[in-house]
C-alpha cells in the first residue's frame, strides 16, 4: 500500500505550482521509514521534498509531536533563513502548529535559553551548534525525540572540518 501523500499534493496545487515525481518519491520513501540521499538541482525543490515527508508524518501521527523532531543542518546562515521561512510557510498553511526554530552563531543567549527550555519541533542549525548541543548534560534529552536529521549542502561540508563535525555528530 502506497503512503498518502495527496495533502503534500494538494498543498502544491495550491501553490499554483506540481510537485516533481522526485518530490512524490521522497515523500512516499520518507513515510515507508527509509533514509537516503536527494541530490537535485539548485531550486528544483529539495527542501519541500524532505520537509512534506516530515510534516506529512506528523499530520499522520495520532499523538502530538513534543520535543524536539526534526533537525535540519545546513552549513549556510543565510540559507538556514530562507529555510526556515519555507518550512514556516508549510506549517502555516496546513495547521501544523509546530514550532521552527533557527539555532545558529547568531542566535541570541535569550532565544538559546527559551529553546533549552523548550525545545521547537524543529531546528535549523549548523554543524557546530549540533557539537554544542550534543555536549550539554540533558544533550539525552533534547535528542530523544529525534525523528529525522537532515544535512543540507553536503558537498560543502564534505572533505572538510565541519564535514567530520557532521560526521561524528551522526
Amino acid at each position: 500500500m502506497q503512503p498518502d501523500i495527496s495533502k503534500a499534493e494538494k498543498w502544491f496545487e495550491d501553490q499554483n505550482w506540481k510537485a516533481f515525481a522526485f518530490q512524490k518519491e521522497t515523500w512516499r520513501s520518507y513515510l515507508q521509514g527509509k533514509s537516503g540521499l536527494l541530490n537535485a538541482p539548485t531550486g528544483s525543490g529539495k527542501t519541500y521534498a524532505v520537509w512534506l515527508g516530515c510534516v506529512l508524518e506528523a499530520m499522520q501521527s495520532p499523538r502530538e509531536a513534543k520535543g524536539l523532531q526534526i533537525i535540519w543542518v545546513t552549513p549556510l546562515r543565510a540559507l538556514a533563513k530562507d529555510i526556515c521561512a519555507a518550512m514556516n510557510r508549510v506549517n502555516d498553511d496546513l495547521n501544523l502548529g509546530w514550532n521552527i526554530a533557527l539555532r545558529t552563531g547568531d542566535t541570541s543567549q535569550a532565544e538559546r535559553q527559551r529553546q533549552k527550555r523548550k525545545m521547537p519541533q524543529t531546528i535549523v542549525t549548523t554543524p557546530e551548534s549540533i557539537h554544542i548541543l550534543l555536549s550539554q548534560a540533558d544533550a539525552k534529552k533534547t535528542f530523544g525525540n529525534v525523528k529525522a536529521v537532515i544535512v543540507d549542502e553536503w558537498h560543502e561540508l564534505i572533505g572538510g572540518k565541519r564535514g567530520v563535525q557532521m560526521e561524528l555528530a551522526m
